[in-house]
């Protein structure tokens, strides 16, 4: 969750790191969205995808680890911004820690974490589960529970006039 938990809108965003719409939608909305969550009209709550390969389940490893010192929406744009071409090979552990350097995570926790893939086996599990409430891919969202036409997220005067509409 990024944001204040008693934010006027909720929205859920379910992201992939290695897919190249997440990416566009970042470059779209990103600054948008990360100011509505500052000033406290929306949280996100992040549901990370990884059904693009293995370099997502390590990228999405590092993202857990990363929430744990509070840098997880770091992390996240910066793995946006150095994305590798899907089934590339990318998001190697030495890019996943050179990655997190570049932010300031280079805590024993986070570079032990990557190196030994400590939750790689629930990023899995937890994909199952997203997967039910995601059917269609990445990007996709809810805000308030309800589904969000996926091409409003590629659109910043769309998006925004969503996130600002009444309930």
């Amino acid at each position: 969750m990024v944001g204040d938990e008693g934010a006027r809108r909720q929205l859920v965003l379910f992201e992939d790191p290695q897919c190249p719409y997440c990416r566009q939608f970042e470059e779209a909305c990103g600054d948008l969205l990360r100011g509505e969550t500052a000033a406290g009209a929306v949280a996100v709550e992040y549901r990370m995808r990884c059904f693009l390969g293995i370099e997502s389940v390590r990228a999405d490893n590092a993202l857990a680890l990363a929430a744990e010192e509070g840098r997880f929406d770091e992390l996240r744009r910066e793995l946006f911004a150095h994305q590798p071409a899907e089934q590339s090979g990318g998001f190697t552990v030495a890019d996943l820690t050179d990655l997190g350097a570049r932010i300031g995570l280079t805590s024993p926790e986070y570079v032990n974490g990557i190196r030994e893939g400590r939750y790689e086996a629930w990023v899995i599990a937890i994909d199952g589960a997203f997967q039910r409430q995601d059917p269609q891919g990445t990007p996709a969202a809810l805000l308030d529970g309800r589904t969000v036409n996926p091409r409003s997220l590629f659109h910043p005067e769309a998006f925004e006039a969503l996130l600002l509409e009444s309930r």
